[in-house]
């Protein structure tokens, strides 16, 4: 499955804010069949070393979110050269070609600043960036949760790759 949806979740929504979490799955887009999962929370302090931003009011926003969303940010933080180190091992080993996101202009260029931030290379091409949001507005739907965590990058990711699966199968398109 040459598929990867990722998610993140961030201290900011501008490019070269700090990463909190990655989330993946390589899943086919029609079946949403995962293969492979990839997670990694990332310390703070990490992202600040590497000269990524703390937005304000994102630090605010976070307060007001669940407490189990909050929660599943604090567990086996990595720094962030290592989980961007790990996230690429898994992209290559999974043969990951195209990049999938919940948003074209957010996860994707977060995730590349961070990865140059730190000196690592990107290892895919700019299009095969693809968006989710376009996908499920183009079918009039949005991402079920069931008994998952909004606001964690895994569960948002598996979310995502499902409805975009069910939407592609479905093929209606609602201008």
């Amino acid at each position: 499955m040459r598929h990867a949806m990722t998610d993140l979740e961030t201290w900011g929504t501008r490019p070269g804010s700090a990463l909190r979490s990655i989330g993946a799955v390589t899943f086919h887009p029609l079946t949403g069949d995962i293969s492979s999962r990839f997670y990694r929370n990332i310390s703070r302090e990490s992202c600040e070393r590497a000269g990524l931003e703390i937005d304000p009011e994102t630090e605010k926003w976070w307060e007001d979110q669940s407490a189990e969303a909050r929660a599943a940010l604090e567990p086996d933080q990595v720094s962030l050269a290592s989980a961007l180190s790990d996230f690429l091992k898994w992209w290559e080993t999974n043969n990951a070609q195209f990049f999938w996101s919940h948003g074209a202009n957010f996860d994707e260029v977060l995730v590349r600043c961070a990865i140059n931030a730190v000196g690592l290379d990107v290892p895919w091409d700019f299009w095969n960036v693809r968006c989710s949001r376009t996908v499920l507005a183009l079918n009039n739907r949005k991402p079920r949760r069931e008994n998952t965590t909004h606001h964690h990058a895994l569960d948002d990711a598996i979310a995502q790759a499902a409805a975009v699966a069910a939407a592609l199968r479905d093929g209606k398109t609602y201008l």
